[in-house]
């Protein structure tokens, strides 16, 4: 029998969509607090968050309207349909209010800036009393306590306190990274856990609450879609995904195909298993997304999904190749004050600094003035023949093999022009695998192999791109067997891969015939190659898919191709070595995302002797 269900049956279940947890409370009563107009938020919580009290110097509510604040589907946000496409407001369907006070004990007191003195409304589990007058500041407080405790098979599938605690604070940085124009205080059980005051500085904001330091801005359009990222650099990763923050028309969400857009502006620059630091926004025409697909409205539907993709790994990868953790590295390892000072070209020392400190800034830059670059007797290894031919047959600096370039090539985008790897002065090699380099402030270790092998890799990519790979033919071609369905992929991309430099033909149902194959790959690579390329494009798809299976292909060739650890080179070739990784934005990172150098600056190992305090 059908039957309608009773009105506190219908707010239970309208409590359980929205709230699934204290933090999904907090998140409705912060947005609360921003449509509003605050900005300044305060959240005190205790018992993993079952008690919670949210205040705000917003514009309050009147008087008359209290009681209606409490009522389901009410709301200022919207006035019809159409509403609901053009939406600039968090919350909007008129729900949280009255799903909290079906489940709790809710009090809510507030303020507007006509009225000389506040009034408060109390409800107990959905029975609402009549407001009272009291007194109280502009704005909103509202005092939630017993959260689920009418609602027991709620109540018992929350986790622990610390767990609780953990999930409100990441709702809170959520508004900190996409408010800095509002200040927000956290405590719990009264002592203070978090606070960021108002910051004009978004990307400052940013490095707070994620405690890393620096951050780098990434800003541009594609298409209608505005992007804009706090970047962190390849070499600064975490081991989960936690440092990737979503937000879509200011809005916290999580998406995995824009999560997976992020990695794939940083492919080829992290390892397996590293994330990066990021912050992005992206901002579209409202009726472009729809916000309203999640109960909690935690996840977006865009209209064109695949721009979206597209326009965030655009404009992150373009300013990836920027590389502007280059461009302050002569500042690592100082502190921001420092790094600010440098920038403005020294002077008098940051008042922010101690003493001590300051004495080290005079002899860093009584150093950068008086240093004089010291000459070195090397002896110059004279085994070339096994070096591979991209360096061979370098005698001299300037003229150095070209072997993946065309002689019209384009540049590539511009790097830091304040780092420059051949400006630096080679003194050696350590074990035949590093290269010891230096500048006038640092030193340097560089790993020959996986320098080279982003060179060589960058080099194969920038050729594919304009159908100019350098191929050698087989005299007599290499016959490959595979699965039935891993031939029919690679001949549905048989022009791709002769783009690549690879010619295939089909020689039998799990049978191909290799004919060329790029001039850096050795021929018991071009099954792994291939196989890799299988593999890639079967388990991958989007518009990304084949570029992706391309540069997978060309980072196992360089690895294969290229010098080797403990491979002995000769001043020129390791001075040519650093000039070609000139050529390349990401030089500092191999193709798989392993570092190129380390760095260490002369204060620093002269603070390690005890030269300097």
């Amino acid at each position: 029998m059908i039957q309608t269900l009773e009105s506190s049956v219908i707010d239970k279940i309208a409590a359980g969509e929205v709230l699934e947890r204290p933090a999904q409370l907090a998140k409705e009563l912060i947005e609360n607090s921003l449509d509003a107009g605050a900005s300044e938020v305060e959240i005190d919580f205790s018992e993993g968050g079952r008690n919670l009290i949210v205040r705000d110097n917003g514009s309050g509510i009147s008087p008359d309207e209290l009681e209606k604040a409490l009522q389901r589907h009410a709301t200022s946000k919207i006035r019809n349909v159409e509403d609901l496409y053009r939406l600039h407001s968090f919350g909007f369907r008129g729900e949280a209010l009255s799903s909290v006070a079906s489940v709790s004990q809710l009090v809510l007191t507030s303020r507007t800036r006509e009225d000389s003195i506040g009034h408060r409304i109390r409800s107990t589990f959905g029975k609402v009393e009549a407001p009272l007058e009291v007194s109280a500041p502009i704005g909103s407080e509202v005092s939630v306590s017993q959260l689920f405790e009418n609602v027991p098979a709620r109540l018992k599938f929350l986790k622990s306190d610390t767990s609780e605690v953990s999930q409100i604070k990441t709702v809170v940085k959520s508004f900190g990274l996409s408010r800095p124009d509002v200040s927000f205080k956290v405590s719990k059980d009264g002592e203070l856990l978090l606070y960021w005051p108002i910051e004009k500085d978004a990307l400052r904001r940013a490095e707070e609450i994620l405690n890393v330091e620096p951050l780098f801005l990434a800003e541009g359009e594609e298409q209608g879609f505005k992007i804009r990222a706090f970047y962190g650099a390849p070499n600064v990763t975490l081991r989960q995904n936690r440092g990737l923050w979503l937000f879509v028309q200011g809005r916290f969400v999580q998406d995995r195909a824009i999560g997976a857009a992020v990695m794939e502006a940083y492919r080829n620059l992290l390892m397996h298993g590293e994330y990066p630091h990021c912050v992005l926004f992206i901002d579209l025409p409202p009726d472009q997304v729809d916000v309203n697909v999640h109960p909690t409205k935690s996840q977006v539907r865009f209209a064109n999904p695949s721009q979206a993709f597209r326009s965030v790994v655009h404009v992150l990868r373009d300013h990836l190749h920027t590389t502007p953790w280059l461009k302050s590295s002569s500042e690592v390892g100082v502190s921001r004050q420092e790094a600010k000072w440098l920038s403005r070209g020294g002077g008098d020392a940051p008042s922010g600094i101690e003493v001590k400190d300051q004495m080290t800034f005079l002899e860093r830059e009584l150093k950068k003035t008086q240093f004089q670059k010291k000459s070195f007797a090397l002896k110059d290894s004279q085994n070339l023949e096994s070096f591979p031919p991209t360096l061979s047959d370098l005698r001299t600096a300037s003229d150095r093999s070209e072997v993946f370039r065309s002689e019209s090539e384009p540049s590539t985008t511009a790097r830091a022009p304040d780092f420059q790897w051949g400006s630096l002065q080679v003194l050696g090699q350590m074990d035949n695998t590093y290269i010891l380099a230096q500048s006038d402030s640092d030193f340097y270790m560089v790993d020959q192999h996986a320098a080279h092998e982003r060179v060589v890799f960058e080099r194969l990519m920038l050729n594919w791109k304009e159908g100019k790979v350098p191929q050698q033919n087989f005299l007599l071609p290499l016959s490959l067997d595979f699965s039935e369905v891993e031939v029919e992929s690679l001949l549905l991309h048989k022009e791709d891969l002769e783009k690549m430099g690879i010619g295939i033909e089909q020689a039998g149902p799990q049978t191909l015939v290799v004919n060329s194959v790029p001039e850096v790959i050795k021929e018991a690579g071009v099954a792994k190659a291939l196989q890799i390329f299988a593999d890639q494009i079967s388990s991958d798809s989007g518009s990304f898919a084949v570029e992706r299976a391309i540069g997978d292909v060309f980072a196992s060739m360089s690895c294969h191709s290229v010098v080797r650890a403990g491979q002995a080179l000769s001043t020129i070739e390791m001075k040519s070595l650093l000039e070609q990784m000139d050529e390349f934005p990401f030089s500092s990172f191999c193709p798989h995302g392993r570092p190129v150098y380390i760095k260490k600056s002369f204060s620093q190992i002269e603070r390690e002797f005890g030269r300097i305090c």
